[in-house]
């Protein structure tokens, strides 16, 4: 019964061999595995400077200054480094520390940092004694220098370095991968190790080749090949022969379109095969889902040759047949780009990041560095500073205070730069002026996260401290009335110390992130902060946590003078990889550890002792966590844009932690906890909110129906979006966004984090599209056979 129709499969297999494009296709292919087998890679240890490793190059260059100027500082780890460097860079520091104004460029101190790095002269171990000292610099300084090899004595210098400046440098791996060519190294080295390397090949190598070597040369010669085939069959002998036989015209043409895909498949298969070989021996990135790829390719040549199928029926033409599906592509194509077009300027923009409410008032800053009020008279969410993908702006979480007002901050040019276009101003929002912006003090430069301390003080952290205000103070600063507590004003201000301070050592501090007027640094001496960091204040304000370059630290203030000093009372060093992002959250009794990829851990807040792990999915990746009031427990949003509830339950075998989901909605942006009302308010689907009481079941997942929704009305974009564009990238395939489909395959993950450069403490989470484009693409090549088959069974041909 089928063997008819394997002789039409067969026949138009051996059409397409004989076409001469196949043949330059093939030996295309062969050239091009060729020319890619000779790559391969080594791993070194991450040793030079480079100008992309720098977070805050300002304060670097205003730390060195300061040290050669300062004699008190002449026996610090960075007056060592900064009397080391060439006397050019040194002249020009020695400027900068008394006053002048003098541009250094960013590469000019890389290369000389790289010039101490295989010298050891410079190093003096008791002026390091009070830096951070990780596992990685302790393990290689037990070692002579002299028995270190040229790239652990580099290494070693780098980790001195970074010690000595922190809150200078980006976080980087310890290895770093070097690709090669027939055993020659490239010029670009990538300071990331073999897993990460792996995740790169996977989450965008593999994804770009198929989108634009397979989806678009391989599909568009495929087209050229196999358009003729149905045009051919059309022909009166042809098709006199074909229908004379035992076939109906539906399997007749169905057959046909598989033995376009078959050919397509031999074609695909030993371009795949061949880059999952060299990816394999050269890379030593054995990932047998990347076959996977295979299937895909031919999924998405054939939404493109179901059009090329119906248009050689109805015009006979393997000519018009590619005309009409190359005009097909570039819809698609249009379609695509229209779509992220409002994904990321319309969409995208909008959704909100962190949260604030002080009773009934909601303020909320948004992913394209904007800030809303919530107006519950319009249902509309209204701009304090509108949101712009473009602006290059960020917009620092607010800060809900007494009095339902509000503390807030913009920085211009700030997303992918901490210190942005300039000075950063303290804003106080209230409904009593109308929710217009009021500037208060001048925030510490640099700042790049606030929350509050207790019910009476504001924490600012920057690149490299914390700072401490009232809030009495800066609603004074703000233009308010209020009775101020004189001593606490006195021990918070810098300004109210009894020898003025000059105005070179003053622009030094500034430029190294210190305490501005008004605010008190409160970093103990033997705490850094360094890159990747976070911070977590506890409800009642006696403790902060500081996760640091992979340690933890509880800071909470000394007994005497609460406002003047806080004291380290514990400290730990992390286990992991030091350079993930570190996601805080901080109650009483516990504080909870998330990193991407890695267990959750519990910590008690006193001691800082590990109380608990929990295991979590393969690919999760923390985005936000907040603690539950005084429920020993934590609610925790990941990259799948889920919310979690981590919690303490009690089992036979004593006090456990565990991880469920939470009941309610999905596509979660973030979750805050009403003190006062002690209700979840979750966001989700962009700007939606829902307010949750806080029931938690035997499982440990919220239960009740929610107290209050907002569902704020649309802009016209955004309704634009929702109701044209929207179904119209559903109806017309989105063949770019199988991509995204092959790239959760073949990771195996659903998510990718991207770091935001330093600017930012959170990390970018993109969530891969997987089924849209498979149930698009699907429905549409079941539609346009259908229509062929319909058509060719109707025809008098």
């Amino acid at each position: 019964m089928l063997k008819p129709y394997l002789a039409v499969i067969l026949d138009s297999f051996h059409a397409a061999f004989a076409s001469r494009i196949l043949w330059v296709a093939f030996l295309a292919i062969w050239i091009l595995l060729a020319c890619l087998s000779p790559i391969g890679f080594r791993e070194d240890f991450t040793t030079s400077f480079r100008v992309r490793d720098f977070e805050n190059g300002t304060r670097l260059k205003a730390m060195l200054a300061s040290a050669l100027v300062d004699p008190e500082s002449s026996d610090t780890a960075v007056a060592k480094i900064a009397v080391a460097t060439p006397d050019e860079l040194k002249r020009q520091l020695e400027r900068v520390g008394q006053g002048d104004e003098v541009r250094i460029p960013v590469q000019q101190i890389a290369d000389a940092l790289n010039q101490l790095l295989t010298r050891n002269d410079w190093y003096d171990e008791q002026a390091w004694r009070g830096t951070s000292q990780l596992r990685e610099r302790r393990e290689l300084e037990s070692t002579a220098w002299e028995e270190l090899n040229e790239s652990q004595q580099q290494r070693l210098g780098r980790l001195r370095i970074e010690a000595a400046v922190p809150g200078v440098f980006k976080s980087r791996s310890a290895r770093s991968i070097l690709l090669t060519y027939a055993g020659v190294d490239f010029p670009a080295t990538f300071a990331i190790d073999k897993t990460q390397f792996t995740t790169l090949i996977n989450q965008w190598v593999v994804p770009t080749i198929i989108n634009w070597l397979l989806g678009f040369i391989v599909i568009f010669l495929g087209i050229l090949v196999t358009a003729s085939i149905v045009p051919d069959m059309l022909e009166p002998g042809s098709l006199h022969l074909l229908l004379s036989k035992p076939v109906s015209r539906t399997m007749l043409l169905l057959a046909k379109f598989l033995g376009g895909c078959v050919f397509v498949f031999m074609c695909v298969t030993q371009l795949v095969i061949g880059l999952w070989l060299i990816a394999g021996m050269r890379l030593g990135v054995w990932n047998p889902r990347m076959l996977w790829c295979i299937p895909v390719c031919v999924f998405l040549f054939a939404v493109f040759y179901s059009v090329s199928v119906v248009a050689g029926l109805r015009w006979r033409s393997a000519i018009l047949a590619i005309g009409i599906t190359c005009m097909f592509g570039a819809l698609c194509l249009t379609v695509g780009i229209i779509g992220g077009v409002f994904d990321n300027l319309v969409t995208g923009p909008a959704r909100i990041r962190d949260l604030a409410l002080s009773g009934e008032s909601l303020v909320a800053s948004t992913a394209g560095g904007g800030l809303v009020r919530y107006d519950s008279f319009t249902n509309r969410w209204i701009d304090v500073f509108e949101s712009d993908a473009l602006s290059g702006d960020r917009a620092l979480p607010p800060v809900a205070i007494q009095g339902g007002d509000f503390l807030v901050a913009q920085v211009r040019g700030g997303r992918f730069n901490p210190f942005g276009s300039g000075s950063l101003d303290l804003l106080l929002l209230s409904s009593s002026n109308d929710w217009e912006p009021v500037p208060s003090l001048r925030l510490p430069t640099g700042t790049v996260w606030m929350d509050r301390v207790a019910p009476e003080r504001l924490l600012a952290m920057n690149a490299g401290g914390l700072a401490l205000t009232t809030i009495d103070e800066v609603r004074q600063a703000a233009g308010e009335v209020v009775n101020v507590d004189k001593d606490a004003i006195q021990s918070t201000s810098p300004r109210e110390t009894a020898d003025p301070v000059p105005d070179w050592i003053a622009k030094l501090a500034g430029m190294m992130g210190g305490a501005t007027s008004g605010f008190q640094e409160i970093l103990p001496r033997e705490v850094t902060l360094a890159s990747p960091r976070r911070v977590a204040v506890s409800a009642d304000g006696t403790a902060i946590i500081v996760a640091s370059a992979g340690r933890l630290f509880r800071l909470s203030p000394s007994s005497v003078a609460p406002a003047v000093s806080w004291k380290l009372d514990a400290q730990i060093e992390l286990d992991g990889d030091s350079t993930q992002s570190v996601v805080l959250a901080c109650d009483a009794r516990h504080v909870l550890v998330a990193r991407a990829k890695e267990p959750l851990r519990i910590f008690d807040a006193m001691s800082l002792e590990l109380r608990a792990t929990i295991d979590t999915d393969d690919g999760f990746i923390p985005v936000h966590a907040i603690a539950l009031g005084e429920q020993n427990a934590f609610a925790i949003v990941d990259g799948q844009a889920k919310c979690r509830i981590v919690r303490e339950s009690a089992s036979a075998r004593g006090v456990a932690w565990d991880l469920s989901d939470a009941q309610g909605p999905g596509e979660v942006e973030t979750v805050e906890f009403d003190v006062d009302t002690g209700h979840l308010v979750v966001v989700h689907h962009v700007d939606q909110i829902d307010e949750l009481p806080m029931e938690l079941g035997g499982s440990g997942s919220l239960v009740g129906a929610s107290v209050r929704s907002i569902r704020p009305s649309l802009s016209k974009w955004r309704l634009l979006d929702r109701y044209i564009i929207g179904p119209l990238r559903f109806v017309i395939p989105q063949t770019g966004e199988l991509g995204e489909t092959v790239a959760a395959i073949v990771s195996g993950e659903t998510t990718m984090s991207i770091d935001q450069g330093g600017a930012s403490e959170e990390p970018q989470i993109i969530r891969y599209r997987i089924l849209r484009p498979v149930v698009s693409c699907s429905m549409f090549i079941a539609v346009m056979l259908t229509i062929g088959c319909v058509y060719f069974a109707t025809r008098d041909f």
